[in-house]
């Protein structure tokens, strides 16, 4: 094939891409309200897009890509990249229970032994637990950061907002 043929063929998948994101971008604006860092993400987005230097346009919509994957929420103390409600649902049963070994956690949340080691291995390497190897079957706990994200509100405070500030 020659490179014209390629590179139109590679110019018409980036236009369909392009529509295709425009189109994903209308259904979430109007799924969620905006808010003002959306807004300026969005702008940057489009600033990327009608960049002449396509390696710059690449590291643009990657940087915005990174940053909504690493905070989705933009909220202090939300755990951003637990992603599946089996996730969400061991680092709960940690939280509640404390610690537990593999096939526990297996069982308490109905899922098979393979299942429940991967599952628990990637929240090993992302820092959310912490594994005890002196024991056979390990036994997994919540590091210390996690355990304060499921803190319940003391009965003294139960009428209080709670607030959030970063600790810098």
């Amino acid at each position: 094939m020659s490179d014209l043929v390629l590179l139109e063929r590679v110019q018409k998948a980036e236009q369909l891409i392009k529509a295709s994101l425009e189109s994903i971008r209308v259904a979430v604006e109007r799924s969620y309200p905006a808010s003002e860092g959306v807004v300026a993400t969005r702008e940057a987005e489009r600033r990327s897009f009608s960049t002449e230097n396509p390696v710059e346009t690449t590291a643009q919509s990657d940087a915005v890509i990174v940053s909504r994957i690493l905070s989705p929420t933009g909220e202090i103390g939300s755990l951003p990249s637990i992603t599946t409600p089996t996730e969400l649902q061991v680092l709960t049963l940690l939280a509640n229970e404390g610690p537990k070994s593999a096939p526990e956690i297996g069982r308490a949340v109905a899922r098979s032994r393979e299942h429940t080691a991967r599952l628990m291995k990637k929240l090993y390497e992302e820092g959310y637990i912490r594994r005890d190897q002196t024991r056979i079957p390990f036994r997994y706990s919540l590091v210390d950061k996690v355990k304060g994200s499921f803190k319940k509100p003391d009965v003294r405070d139960e009428g209080k907002e709670q607030i959030s500030i970063p600790q810098t």
